[in-house]
């Protein structure tokens, strides 16, 4: 059979993923390479997953892997491992000689070197290393949230550099910007949203659009450019924080008028074209934070994203000061003050403290002179806190003698907090700082 992706008809594509005649390479096997890995096991097609990591490599290919977040996502590894139709290497080219579909699941991030600046040395690396490999006829799919215009002024030049092929004339060269939720990836990948693709060329988007019909229920939207598809995902992350930056001000604004911010979004929410996100103790985890800097490193004329990033990243700040303050105005002291912060992840449920704002809401606790706490149900490799703010998953010890509870993580252990225990354990002078509502109110 015809392995030219770019001559192939869609029957034969098609056919050739469901019989095993064409297989897919996942670059990054971290949660979203193994989410898009698992919506084509599904499908009972071969995977091939490349990871630098041996220790993921090895539970892999042993039947030892592990995602604690997405059971629907380990389940399917997990069940694909023992009908052998995946396999993971950190050899990059066996994975790439071996597969025609390859697809690009490593993370962009930021870094301060006095301005912030886009980091793009993993991406970078792994173009490198396909390019080297590569066949012609092949696909490289890029999930990888960008900057717009990266995929085609830089990446697209690495690849023909090192494969010595062209984009659209000799590979397939596709960008479809991963769109998943922590602990529902599959069914956002499957059913709850369209997949966005955008192609190097008509020949290009059409092989992407027959890749992810595949297993997209609700459909592909095709993008007219690689770049509009890069923005369209940056968008939507910027769209949240400029959000929750609204929330964070509208709340402080209530905060000193006295006015209880939550019943009047809640009635404001009601309204159709109204809809006021949650507020919080600041903005995490590897996407929202991050996504704004890939609009402003280009320019300084983003205002309203500029601000609203500012927002977000002093939120800790205003939430610390206006602890201390209500704790001062009430008990008229601030010496030897305990602090509690319920979680340390930057969403609910989840085991994920990248970007927390739980860290420098502890550290500047600390620098306040408290001593602080921090509780969370989940075990994590490195906290990220500093050593001198203690970490527990008991809450009976983190509530004990506590006399500020700040509950910056909505885990649905809190949403279950029982009042009279947490009145019992607190210090008799105490308060609770709950910015986003998830503690009960109506059960005090």
């Amino acid at each position: 059979m015809e392995t030219n992706l770019l001559l192939m008809s869609k029957d034969d594509i098609v056919k050739g993923l469901l019989e095993g005649k064409l297989s897919i390479s996942v670059h990054g096997f971290g949660y979203v390479g193994a989410s898009i890995a698992s919506v084509f096991l599904r499908k009972g097609c071969i995977v091939i997953a490349h990871d630098v990591k041996k220790d993921v490599v090895k539970k892999i290919n042993d039947g030892t892997w592990y995602f604690r977040d997405d059971l629907q996502v380990y389940e399917t590894i997990k069940k694909a491992i023992l009908e052998k139709k995946i396999f993971a290497t950190t050899d990059c080219k066996a994975s790439v000689e071996n597969t025609n579909f390859h697809i690009i699941a490593v993370p962009v991030s930021i870094k301060k070197r006095g301005k912030i600046v886009v980091d793009y040395t993993h991406i970078v690396q792994v173009c490198e290393m396909i390019g080297c490999f590569m066949k012609k006829g092949d696909a490289v799919i890029i999930e990888t949230t960008l900057p717009p215009g990266t995929t085609e002024n830089m990446l697209k030049n690495i690849l023909e550099a090192k494969s010595r092929l062209v984009a659209e004339k000799d590979f397939a060269l596709i960008y479809s910007p991963e769109r998943i939720f922590v602990g529902r990836a599959i069914q956002d990948i499957e059913s709850n949203y369209p997949k966005i693709v955008a192609g190097f060329g008509e020949k290009s988007l059409r092989v992407g659009e027959v890749f992810y019909s595949l297993v997209a229920r609700k459909g592909v939207i095709c993008m007219s450019s690689i770049k509009s598809a890069e923005a369209e995902k940056v968008f939507e992350g910027v769209y949240r924080d400029v959000n929750i930056a609204l929330a964070n001000e509208l709340e402080s604004y209530c905060e000193m008028e006295g006015l209880n911010f939550h019943e009047i979004v809640y009635a404001a929410n009601s309204q159709p074209y109204c809809h006021i996100h949650k507020p919080g103790v600041g903005v995490g985890g590897a996407c929202i934070p991050v996504y704004p800097y890939f609009l402003l490193s280009k320019g300084d004329s983003l205002n309203l994203i500029k601000v609203a990033r500012k927002v977000n990243e002093k939120r800790p700040y205003v939430i610390v000061d206006r602890a201390l303050k209500l704790f001062y105005k009430k008990f008229g002291t601030l010496e030897k003050v305990n602090v509690t912060i319920l979680g340390l992840s930057f969403r609910g449920d989840i085991a994920d403290n990248r970007f927390s704002p739980t860290i420098p809401l502890a550290k500047l606790f600390y620098k306040r002179g408290c001593n602080v706490i921090v509780h969370d149900p989940y075990d994590y490799n490195c906290t990220g806190l500093p050593s001198n703010v203690n970490f527990t998953k008991d809450l009976e010890k983190a509530l004990t003698g506590s006399n500020i509870v700040v509950v910056a993580t909505d885990h649905s252990v809190y949403k279950e907090l029982d009042p009279g225990i947490l009145m019992k354990l607190c210090a008799e002078k105490h308060l609770v700082i709950d910015p986003k509502g998830v503690i009960r109110v109506n059960k005090f």
